[in-house]
């Protein structure tokens, strides 16, 4: 089916390229410009960058014509994304070999420079972000621990929204029941800043009915609000508040000959997961001068939200599991720009608390980083270094078990170099050394009569280097990189079988690989867009089942990985995207010893819309997602597959910006 995909996407780009001759019409907008790279505090251009990195542009995100955050980081990068456990409103993230099973752990994911990353065993909830929001999107691979520490084994995902964005209303309309509506206001005027946004997704579900007469459906709703002010001494202001809600019901898990049958009926005996959450978020910012050279920085947030979910109990729900949960963070950055010598330092501050039916669980970390950038010539140098103290507090209802508590310090380093060989082309490398500290969850272990605590794991620590290449024409941008990353203590669920199931440590891992992108405009009619990940990821040394774990591949992770795009322009008003995704096949989630029978399935998805624009105002946009109607679903183990994608997907909107 691969092979037949990329044979249609050949052909039609060659039918594109043969009749576009005598057609003249202003380049289409893939950004190819060196971009400047905020997430590392240096501001330099992602080309000089003495790191590996990924950056897409407003203009790259409005022509990819993904209608959410997960679509166009799942078509568009070399990212890893599935819903998690079947949850299409809650999506895991992973990279470079860490496996869609705990990878989203070992990833920093930002809004803003402010950490989305929880406690426990979630994963980070970016579907509450509206894509026509973003300003732009980075992605730092290997590195980033300095600034953002705990957590960024793999890199950083930072996504920022525009200042003022601009006012826009959209509607869509799609099969199984999808409506999506957004309004939009932006303001920018002077000094002052102002955005505003509400927007509501309704879905009827992909499936059949459950025995309660439910699909898998689901609703969503975000509002956002920001406004800041610059003042004339260059002190600026910035405040934000979102609310976010969602209510939605999610596939259990099917056997495979369930899953060749219908991958959508889950069986007519299990009730399918409902989820309720909610949340909301207040933040601000203050930066100011203090004078030519020295500028200090305040940023204060808090999010409060809620989780509860019911599950299957012989054919109906069971009672709600709620878990609540506040989120502190402030952060004190101090910055010095002296010429060519750059000096940042700060102190880091995250509290977090979940209070559950039977406990309470607190994770605070404190950071101290300093880091140096020095550019000469056409050369650019970095360094910097992290201290980071972890302090977990377990807090039992019941007066008859013990609170737990447990301090962790934990260390960052990285050092980078970039240099201009030519007009065309860049080189780098950097060395990085990461830590992850254990979620709440990794504590515990479940049994019948409810959650045990099993003490306290090791911090996993990584050491990467990156060697890597850009290159710069008037027509193309391309990137590549070489990594090798040594782990010690790596985290994963160790599944020999109730009751000896638990969370624990691997005692020496690793993960190598190549990463390429290349953007290329064709010519004024047609681009691409290549990003392919070569990965392998594997177990050096483990104690656990007498070795049997020692050479072999980690679970959930593909070898191959690309993603490619065509976007061809009709006319000046109207305009296809071609999009075409691939996973390779691995191992189930909890084969370890890559022996089970059943693998992990790849993922193939081929994405079409064509988008017509009457002029600056309105815009028509016909989408149909997963082409070829493929049907994927993520592997726990044998007979035990979280259907996850098993439809054509097709979606009209209609935007209008004023």
């Amino acid at each position: 089916m691969f092979t037949k995909n990329l044979i249609l996407a050949a052909s039609l780009s060659a039918v594109l390229f043969s009749n576009s001759a005598n057609a003249v019409i202003g380049p289409i907008k893939i950004t190819l410009n060196p971009t400047e790279v905020s997430s590392n505090y240096f501001n330099e251009l992602d080309t000089m960058a003495p790191f590996s990195s990924e950056v897409y542009t407003v203009d790259d995100i409005k022509a990819s014509k993904s209608s959410n955050v997960y679509d166009f980081l799942t078509q568009n990068t070399s990212l890893t994304l599935a819903p998690s456990s079947g949850n299409r409103f809650s999506q895991k993230i992973a990279t470079r070999g860490y496996g869609l099973t705990n990878g989203y752990q070992n990833i920093v994911i930002t809004l803003n420079g402010r950490r989305l990353n929880n406690i426990d065993d979630s994963s980070q909830e970016i579907n509450a972000i509206n894509i026509n929001s973003i300003e732009k999107i980075e992605i730092t691979k290997g590195s980033g621990s300095v600034i953002y520490g705990d957590n960024a084994m793999a890199g950083v995902i930072n996504i920022y929204t525009i200042r003022g964005a601009e006012t826009k209303t959209s509607t869509s309309m799609g099969n199984y029941g999808l409506q999506d509506r957004a309004i939009s206001f932006g303001l920018f005027e002077d000094n002052f800043n102002l955005n505003a946004s509400i927007d509501s997704l309704d879905h009827g579900g992909y499936g059949s009915d459950d025995p309660l007469g439910n699909k898998d459906k689901g609703d969503q709703s975000n509002a956002n609000l920001g406004l800041g002010y610059l003042f004339n001494n260059g002190t600026d202001i910035q405040f934000n508040y979102s609310k976010n809600r969602v209510n939605n019901r999610y596939p259990n898990w099917v056997t495979k000959a369930q899953f060749d049958i219908d991958p959508g009926n889950d069986s007519s005996t299990k009730v399918r997961t409902n989820r309720e959450a909610s949340s909301s978020t207040i933040g601000f910012k203050l930066t100011t001068p203090i004078n030519d050279s020295l500028e200090v920085s305040f940023d204060a947030s808090k999010i409060s939200k809620y989780s509860r979910n019911r599950y299957n109990s012989s054919g109906v729900y069971g009672s709600w599991s709620r878990n609540d949960y506040d989120y502190s963070s402030n952060d004190l950055i101090l910055s010095y720009n002296n010429g060519n010598l750059k000096i940042d330092s700060g102190i880091k501050l995250f509290k977090g608390s979940r209070r559950g039916s039977s406990h309470t669980m607190d994770k605070d970390n404190v950071g101290i980083f300093s880091q140096a950038q020095l550019s000469r010539n056409n050369s650019i140098f970095s360094i910097g270094v992290r201290k980071e103290t972890i302090d977990y507090d377990y807090k039992p209802v019941s007066s008859s078990v013990t609170q737990k508590t447990k301090e962790t310090k934990a260390n960052a380093f990285d050092i980078g170099f970039n240099t201009r060989l030519n007009h065309n082309t860049t080189i780098f490398t950097n060395y990085n050394q990461a830590f992850q500290a254990p979620s709440v969850d990794k504590f515990f272990s479940y049994s019948p009569s409810g959650y045990i605590f099993n003490g306290f794991m090791e911090t996993p620590k990584s050491k990467t280097i990156n060697v890597g290449l850009n290159y710069l024409t008037d027509n193309s941008k391309t990137k590549v990189t070489l990594f090798r990353s040594n782990l010690t203590n790596e985290m994963y669920f160790y599944s020999p079988g109730y009751p000896n199931n638990k969370n624990t440590n691997l005692d020496k891992s690793h993960k190598q690989g190549l990463e390429l992108q290349n953007k290329y405009n064709v010519n004024s009619k047609l681009s691409t867009n290549i990003n392919y990940a070569y990965t392998i990821a594997k177990v050096d040394s483990e104690n656990e089942a007498s070795g049997a774990y020692n050479g072999k591949i980690n679970p959930m992770t593909s070898k191959h990985n690309i993603s490619a795009s065509a976007i061809y322009s009709l006319s000046d008003k109207a305009n296809m995207t071609l999009t075409q995704k691939f996973r390779s096949s691995g191992f189930g989630a909890e084969d370890w010893s890559n022996s089970a029978t059943q693998k992990q399935m790849a993922y193939n998805s081929t994405d079409f819309n064509f988008s017509y624009t009457t002029d600056k105002e309105l815009e028509f946009n016909f989408d149909v997602k997963n082409l070829f109607d493929n049907s994927y679903g993520t592997v726990l183990r044998d007979d035990v597959i979280y259907p996850a994608s098993f439809t054509r997907n097709i979606t009209l909107s209609l935007s209008r910006k004023f």
